[in-house]
């Protein structure tokens, strides 16, 4: 097997379970990605899908080379990336995904300094809130919030996230500022996750981790929704630390049971990449200059396991 076109190919099938949308994609006809998924087989000895008449699953050879084939990828667009690096000057397409509140807010005011520092730069940002496979789509980086699962990722921390509880002046005069987290079940709340009625929100006490009910009467997968709803005196909410600052500063949102810290105490924001091998120059340029905007200090590449195993205070 010597044709990396095909590993390509292989993958984008393995993902899509579809001979037609990869054909789509390719500009090509379905018979003809099956023909060469079919002479990857050939090569091999073995079959690597199921074929139905509308779907293909892997097999479980097809499972052990998409593992593989995946991992080869990333290295050999490594190495070429580590060629191509020869160049000081970033040149072609950076492609970036991030979830869409932070793109807005974290990425959209640094992207035109940035890119009147790199000219010879375009910049592709793509948002999702689902975490995109970076090799398969093409993806130089992402900006995501929690701690790295995937050990063919690696990531640069920028910053961490600090979450609060917070309120409106209107609502607390309305409704009274509670004194302790428990005191949260007499009042309306705002809650980040949604598919339940009911959330907990959990708190340092002693030591001690208390889990509070919530009943929320808004329900939203964004924090830009929930700080609006805020700002405007519909409820409590707990909202990252950066997409409050300029309600803060201004005092349209007042940070609510002080003495009780929150758990977790915060969360890394990374900037994650396949492959720290051979770190391509614009993608290099890119997170240095947004870990000087973003970031506290506290940069350094980490594996997986160790971003796992730190507890930031």
């Amino acid at each position: 097997m010597n044709d990396i076109g095909l590993l390509r190919l292989f993958v984008m099938v393995a993902s899509t379970g579809s001979f037609s949308a990869v054909a789509r994609a390719r500009n090509t006809t379905p018979s003809a990605v099956s023909r060469q998924i079919s002479r990857l087989e050939e090569d091999l000895g073995t079959r690597l899908l199921q074929r139905t008449t509308r779907q293909q699953s892997l097999t479980e050879a097809g499972e052990v080379l998409l593992r593989h084939a995946k991992q080869v990828i990333a290295d050999l667009d490594a190495a070429r990336l580590a060629v191509s690096n020869r160049n000081a000057t970033p040149t072609g397409t950076l492609r970036i995904t991030a979830e869409s509140d932070l793109a807005a807010i974290l990425l959209a005011p640094l992207l035109p300094e940035f890119m009147a520092e790199n000219p010879e730069l375009s910049v592709r940002l793509f948002t999702s809130a689902s975490l995109e496979d970076l090799v398969e789509r093409s993806i130089d980086v992402a900006i995501r919030m929690g701690h790295l699962e995937s050990s063919s990722l690696v990531a640069r921390r920028l910053t961490m996230s600090r979450s609060l509880i917070l309120a409106s002046p209107t609502y607390l005069e309305q409704r009274g500022n509670p004194k302790r987290p428990e005191e949260l079940a007499l009042h309306t709340c705002l809650s980040f996750r949604t598919g339940s009625d009911q959330t907990l929100w959990q708190f340092n006490l002693e030591g001690q981790t208390l889990d509070v009910p919530i009943s929320a009467r808004l329900q939203a997968a964004s924090p830009l929704v929930l700080r609006n709803a805020a700002n405007a005196g519909l409820g409590i909410a707990m909202l990252p630390n950066w997409i409050v600052r300029e309600e803060l500063s201004k005092g349209s949102l007042v940070p609510l049971l002080a003495p009780f810290p929150l758990v977790p105490p915060a969360t890394p924001i990374n900037a994650v990449y396949p492959s720290g091998r051979n770190l391509a120059g614009k993608v290099r340029v890119f997170i240095d200059f947004i870990s000087t905007r973003i970031g506290r200090g506290e940069q350094g590449e980490c594996s997986p396991s160790a971003l796992m195993a730190q507890i930031e205070s």
